[in-house]
């Protein structure tokens, strides 16, 4: 009843087609979000041209009371920004070189060690079983009698022994 009455339902002021609602100044839900973000926005990138307006003219920016707060550290943080670009365009040749070898180094980094076992060279996967003596076996070749281990497990046991049982000496009598 309440669509026969009022024939006419508002559309959104940004022309998308949508109906509007009243709630959110007379935009749909996605131009409402979308107004917002832009709102929010103006904030984060008007520091940028408003600090480089600080360095070229300071008294502007005491005009505008309510950034006021938000910019004594910004200033800090642009000097700090400007001293390490500068020493960065003196040093534009060797950070230009660590670039590249950074690029080269990803490449590398981006393909990955196959996971294999040390004996038959079957892939293990996820599933690979890593020894003492560090390599990495497959289910039939975990066991340490099963490959050649080079760790000491004799070793390992006598000095856990020793670490848990200390030895018990009696103090000498002396015989008055």
């Amino acid at each position: 009843m309440e669509r026969e009455s009022n024939p006419m339902e508002a559309l959104c002021r940004s022309g998308c087609g949508f109906y509007g609602n009243p709630s959110t100044d007379g935009l749909c839900s996605v131009c409402f979000k979308e107004a917002l973000k832009k709102k929010q926005q103006p904030p984060a990138t008007t520091p940028s041209p408003v600090s480089s307006s600080f360095v070229a003219a300071p008294t502007p920016l005491a005009a505008a009371a309510p950034t006021v707060p938000a910019l004594p550290a910004s200033p800090m943080q642009l000097t700090d920004k400007l001293e390490e670009e500068s020493g960065a365009g003196t040093s534009g040749a060797s950070t230009g070189a660590s670039d590249t070898d950074a690029d080269d180094k990803d490449p590398s980094k981006d393909k990955k060690k196959k996971n294999r076992c040390a004996v038959c060279r079957k892939k293990v996967g996820l599933t690979g079983f890593e020894c003492r003596c560090g390599g990495l076996f497959c289910a039939v070749h975990r066991y340490s009698d099963k490959h050649e281990c080079s760790f000491d497990y004799r070793e390992l046991g006598a000095q856990e022994i020793r670490r848990n049982n200390p030895v018990v000496v009696s103090q000498k009598i002396h015989k008055i």
